[in-house]
């Protein structure tokens, strides 16, 4: 016979003799929501404050028919009905059921903080835009003032230098009229 087919073989025949077990511990922590306003994000610690889990044992033997069996010293939550009927996942569904809207209330207030400091930006960004913009505005009618001015005054620079030219030439003017009208006197 082939080594894998005997391995097979081998693997059928404990398949019938074979036994899991596994067990589930069952803790007991609250559920809180610690909420930081003030803080950078969002800080929040979930806990929970009722049993989620009770220990159970899993079988299979030669039938191959799967069973749970619930250990003698599994305590059923003070809250749960002592029916027959009760199930110890019916607490577990409501729990995660009361998880979800819990989480749910979070995410809106975290989204509403969100958008309510994205707002916030956005109105100081508008703000400060429309300032900058302003004050360019401004900068550049200063600058276009300035440049008029510039070009007044280099008009009356060249004004004052022609009328200075002009003068210098009528004082020559003058002076080669009066020596021409009164001689100088000869020593």
């Amino acid at each position: 016979m082939h080594p894998e087919v005997e391995d097979e073989a081998d693997i059928r025949d404990m398949e019938g003799k074979l036994t899991l077990k596994g067990t589930l511990s069952r803790k007991s922590p609250s559920l809180t929501f610690l909420l930081h306003p003030k803080s950078e994000g969002i800080q929040f610690e979930a806990t929970f404050s009722e049993p989620m889990m009770i220990e159970s044992t899993y079988t299979t033997g030669p039938s191959s028919e799967p069973s749970f069996t619930e250990l003698p010293h599994t305590k059923i939550p003070s809250q749960a009905p002592h029916t027959p009927d009760y199930a110890p996942w019916m607490d577990l569904s409501a729990q995660i059921n009361s998880l979800g809207t819990h989480m749910e209330e979070l995410a809106v207030v975290s989204d509403t903080r969100f958008y309510s400091m994205e707002d916030r930006i956005d109105q100081y960004q508008i703000g400060f835009t429309s300032q900058f913009e302003h004050l360019q505005q401004r900068f550049e009618r200063i600058e276009e003032h300035m440049d008029q001015q510039q070009a007044t005054f280099e008009h009356l620079q060249q004004s004052i230098e022609h009328i200075e030219s002009r003068q210098e030439s009528q004082h020559e003017e003058m002076m080669a009229y009066l020596r021409s009208v009164f001689p100088s006197p000869q020593p």
